[in-house]
């Protein structure tokens, strides 16, 4: 395990160089020299706990890795207990980053737990809510759909009807076309009819005239109104022959 920066942004791995305090705490090499700028007329602060730095000595830039020299002079020519001592303090000095550097972790894991605990609790409740609401267009689908198969029903009810009714007006268009027909056909009787000669009408009008119904010859008049096929009658004195020939009034 290796100790990390105390500074609280921070948190970088240390594994070759860091600024240590007496106060059992360690930076990185940038925020230790950022930090720790000793004038003759301030005294340092340590950033982690505040604690005041007035020795010299009581902030150190340390190689964390010392080669093999530096190891078997540092400490030669001192004794046993000396040793011992600044051993102690040294392991003190590791012992209380290990602790510090655990009980942040076990801080990081609580807020983290508290925060996965809420998180848990907001995903329930919103669960809930898009099971409601799924439960809710569920309804909205099925009425949807009786009402589909509802309109559907009336759709084909109406292409129903329509079909009757179609079949109906085609009915009534074929009746109607037969009796337009019919009807021309009896107006241009009635119109022949009417443009044929009434012959007691004539009469009525003629009778007091010489006029003369006989059969027309090859060398008469072309323009003489008579009729070729009729015989010839006298109506001067039509109450003097006997003839059981008699004009009767065309009915309409």
């Amino acid at each position: 395990m290796e100790i990390v920066c105390n500074f609280r942004k921070c948190r970088k791995s240390l594994s070759s160089q860091a600024w240590v305090t007496t106060c059992s705490h360690a930076f990185c090499v940038e925020h230790g020299k950022r930090e720790f700028k000793r004038t003759a007329e301030n005294s340092l602060t340590c950033p982690a706990c505040g604690a005041e730095l007035r020795d010299k000595f009581d902030v150190i830039q340390a190689d964390l890795k010392p080669n093999e020299t530096f190891k078997s002079i540092v400490l030669a020519g001192m004794r046993p207990d000396t040793i011992m001592d600044i051993a102690m303090r040294a392991m003190s000095f590791w012992a209380y980053q290990v602790e510090q550097e655990t009980l942040y972790q076990e801080s990081v894991a609580k807020h983290a737990r508290e925060k996965l605990q809420c998180m848990e609790e907001i995903n329930t409740l919103n669960l809930q809510k898009l099971k409601a609401e799924l439960e809710t267009c569920k309804r909205k689908i099925n009425s949807l759909q009786s009402e589909c198969s509802k309109r559907s029903k009336q759709a084909e009810d109406m292409k129903a009807r329509l079909e009757d009714k179609s079949r109906k007006i085609q009915k009534l268009t074929f009746q109607l076309d037969s009796q337009k027909r019919k009807d021309i056909r009896n107006f241009g009787a009635v119109d022949n009819q009417e443009k044929c000669m009434d012959i007691s009408d004539l009469v009525a009008k003629r009778a007091s005239s010489d006029f003369i119904f006989r059969p027309a010859k090859d060398d008469d008049d072309p323009h003489r109104i008579c009729s070729p096929k009729t015989p010839m009658f006298d109506f001067r004195n039509r109450n003097k022959q006997s003839s059981h020939f008699h004009f009767r009034p065309v009915k309409s």
